[in-house]
């Protein structure tokens, strides 16, 4: 059985934007299209390296902050503990970066939202 949704009128790509392959400096200046593939592919690439660094970053610190609980435990000779305290630290300290990181990311995208624009005719 074959698919035959891609032979449906309106069910075609957007069309690529007049800018594409035209010098930077003759270009209009006006804003992005967005219906222009490569923008769309910049932002979703960079929406994904985004997440895997995010993602990153939460298990490195989780196995780093166990790895300094053991050492300690080892050292003290009190197995559980440092490991459940160290790891709960390490928890909650990326999780309060992280939301700071969001916190900060959606009021910059905030600042830039059609609501918050200044009128030009006043």
């Amino acid at each position: 059985m074959s698919d035959s949704t891609s032979r449906i009128t309106g069910n075609e790509a957007p069309a690529p934007s007049p800018a594409v392959g035209v010098p930077a400096s003759s270009a209009p200046r006006a804003s992005a299209d967005p219906f222009s593939r490569t923008s769309y592919a910049k932002s979703l690439n960079r929406g994904y390296g985004d997440a895997m660094g995010r993602g990153l970053e939460l298990a490195m610190t989780l196995v780093f902050m166990v790895a300094i609980g053991r050492l300690a435990d080892f050292v003290f000779g009190t197995y559980p503990i440092c490991t459940i305290v160290f790891s709960i630290l390490g928890f909650a300290g990326i999780t309060v970066k992280l939301f700071f990181g969001y916190d900060l990311e959606m009021r910059k995208h905030e600042e830039n939202a059609i609501w918050n624009r200044k009128s030009e005719s006043a």
